[in-house]
Order: structure tokens, then sequence, then C-alpha cells
């Protein structure tokens, strides 16, 4: 059926005409849509993309030809059963990937043929055969023409299908091409006892040591040690990588751009790189503290954390768990127990440090003293104590001033 068929068909639905000219019609059901796709053979490819034109047929073995993997180039109908002309159901069986026809023709036609083979194989555990995967390799430069939200649709989506070890390893150039920040960790040796692998290899490890989906935590494991060569010093007979949290999370900020992702995602991103190497060694205070810093990103960040210890040595690795362990604890407890970790949760305001006769920014300084004190232990969260400190804070200030 032609896109006026299809339309003629449905009389009554709605209609969604964005991909007409290729012959798309998606029909609106309630809350659903679904796509209609005449056959076609497509017209020239110049850009990468998609087909300058498309010209409609009544040739399913034809319209089959022009898709990406065997795989995806097989039809069934009830009358007929299934059409597979390029021997994509035995594929499924030998659990590869395969391109129709010429693999270099396939992913000049349509570049992200690349990343959509990289994703494919990420979420069925299959191998990609070895004509297809050279061509994956050789014609990886034309990644550039593809638009940023399209290549960062189908990271994302290989990210969050599978382990990504074993794909990301033998198509590292692939990773590479769209975000070629990743190029520096390749083979870059971490000669400490905490590590076991390259920066690469353990990037990768990490993300698959997270079990969940979340989109924004896999990404924030992929960069988050993309700064460590970049950081790298040798001294006392082993690699140190100071800074490379902050480093690597302003790096993150400009990929983030660069592959368009919203602002509310680039930030979560950003942060847990920033405080991923946090060592939680300080109990109670040290949650609440991060949680006055970062409270929307502390489950994420505990995840982070865990996955990112199981990436590396076994070197202390038990004693780093429990840290991780005791830090979800304190989470939880500083939840359950509405403990304060912010100036809204004070028992004071600035109207009582006003009282007291400080002024601008000496009556928030006054509360976040208030506030350490808290988070430390060191002082009760109730309006009578933490008057009485401010009484002494505003003392210590018109003496200073004096």
């Amino acid at each position: 059926a032609r896109p006026e068929q299809i339309k003629a068909a449905l009389s009554g639905k709605r209609f969604v005409d964005v991909g007409i000219r290729f012959g798309t019609v998606t029909v609106i059901f309630g809350k659903d849509s679904y796509e209609v796709t005449s056959l076609r053979v497509d017209g020239p490819y110049s850009n990468s993309r998609s087909p300058e034109r498309v010209e409609f047929t009544d040739d399913l073995a034809a319209d089959l030809s022009r898709r990406d993997f065997t795989i995806n180039a097989m039809a069934w109908s009830p009358k007929d059963g299934l059409t597979d002309p390029f021997g994509g159901g035995s594929d499924i069986e030998k659990r590869l990937i395969r391109a129709v026809g010429k693999p270099e023709l396939r992913f000049r036609e349509d570049a992200l043929r690349i990343l959509r083979g990289l994703r494919f194989s990420v979420d069925t555990g299959f191998e990609i055969e070895e004509k297809t995967a050279a061509a994956m390799l050789d014609c990886r430069s034309l990644l550039d023409n593809i638009s940023s939200e399209r290549k960062r649709n189908e990271l994302t989506a290989a990210l969050v299908r599978g382990k990504i070890a074993g794909p990301f390893t033998r198509f590292r150039e692939v990773a590479a091409q769209v975000v070629p920040e990743l190029r520096y960790a390749f083979d870059f040796e971490q000669r400490t006892p905490h590590h076991c692998y390259d920066v690469y290899t353990h990037i990768l490890n990490a993300v698959d040591n997270y079990a969940g989906r979340d989109p924004e935590i896999k990404t924030a494991l992929l960069l988050h040690d993309v700064a460590k060569p970049l950081c790298h010093r040798y001294y006392g007979g082993k690699d140190h990588f100071k800074g490379h949290p902050a480093a690597g999370a302003n790096m993150a900020g400009e990929i983030l751009r660069r592959l368009k992702f919203d602002n509310a995602a680039a930030e979560k991103i950003t942060g847990l790189i920033r405080f991923h190497d946090v060592r939680l060694v300080g109990g109670m205070s040290q949650m609440l503290k991060l949680m006055s810093l970062a409270e929307p990103l502390l489950p994420g960040l505990l995840e982070v954390m865990r996955a990112d210890v199981l990436a590396q040595s076994e070197y202390k690795r038990a004693q780093k768990l429990e840290l991780v362990e005791n830090g979800w604890k304190n989470y939880r407890i500083a939840l359950e127990e509405g403990l304060c970790h912010s100036l809204s949760g004070l028992a004071v305001k600035g109207g009582d440090a006003q009282t007291l006769g400080l002024r601008g920014r000496e009556i928030k300084a006054a509360l976040r003293y208030c506030l350490n004190g808290v988070m430390n232990g060191r002082v009760e969260n109730s309006p009578s104590t933490l008057k009485a400190w401010l009484r002494d804070y505003a003392k210590v200030i018109r003496a200073a001033d004096e």
C-alpha cells in the first residue's frame, strides 16, 4: 500500500506525516503510535544519512535489500509466511550480525548503522561478522556526518542494553569517533596497587558493573575517568591522578554539550563525575556534608562508587565496598531521621542572626557556621542552643571589626 492507500484504509484515525516523503505514515491509536511504511527502494545517498529520494515498489525482496543487517531484513505475512532472502534466520541461529549485501555500501548509505551494529551486539550478545566488522571500522569517519542527537541516542541505548566491554573493546575506535576523548584512555596503564586494568578497560568494566539501566549513571561511568591520562603524574614508584574528578567533570561537560544532552542530564552526569572519588571515611558528618552539596545525586553517586570499586583490583576491595555500604546506611538514616544537612533545616533563621546585629553576608556566614556545627555533631539543632551559638559568633565578628 502507498501512503495515500494506508490513510484511506485507516480513515478516521489521526496521522503524523513527518516521514511521509520516505513512505512512512505514523498512525495514532489512542496514546500509541504505529509507523506504517510502504515497500520502497532508495535513491542515491549523498550525506551518509538518508536517501535523496525514494521510489515505491511492489517487490518485497527489493525493499528488504536496503536494510542494514540480515537479522532486520526478514518479513512475515499470514499468507506467505517468512520471507528471508538474506539468511537472517540462519544468522540469528549463529548469533551473528551481518550486513545486507556489501557492508561498505550499507554504512556509506547511513553511517549511523555503524553505531546500530555496535548497539545490536551489546543488546543481543551476538558477534559481528568479520567483513561487517572491518567495514564498521573502515567507515567510522562517516559518523562525523551524523547529527549529534542521533549519535547520542545510539550511544546511550548501547550503554543501557547490556554488557559493553567486549563490543566496546573490539570497536573502541568507533566509540572514540563519537567521544574522541576516550582515546586518551586506550592502553593507559595504571601502575598502582588499586588497579589491575588500563584506564579504558577499567572504564568499560565500571559501566558493566552497574546493573541498573539509568542512562545518566551509565554515561557518568563511561566518562568518570576520562581525564585521568591528562592528570597523570608518576612519583614514589607509582602513578597518581590527582584532580582527575574535577577535570573529568569539566571534560564531560564539553562532551555532553557537543552531543546535545539536555541541561538536567548534563548537570547530573558531571556532578556524579565530580564527586565519584570521594572516600566515605567520615561517617555521618561527611554524609551530611555530601548531602548539603549534592543531595539529589546521592543514590546515583553511591551506585557509581560501587561500580568503580568493583572495576579495580582486589587490593583493599572489601574495605572500600564496606565504606560504600556504610555510606548507603548513613544516607538512609539521614533521610529516615530527617537529619539537618541544609540551611533550610536549621532551627534558626536569618532573622535570628539579624536581631544580633549581623547584616548581609554576615548572616549567611553565621548560618553556615551553625550548619557545620550541626552536621559535625558539635551542637544540637534546637533553637536555644543555636541562638547561643549565633550570639557567640556575633561577638567574635564584632570584636574582629573593632
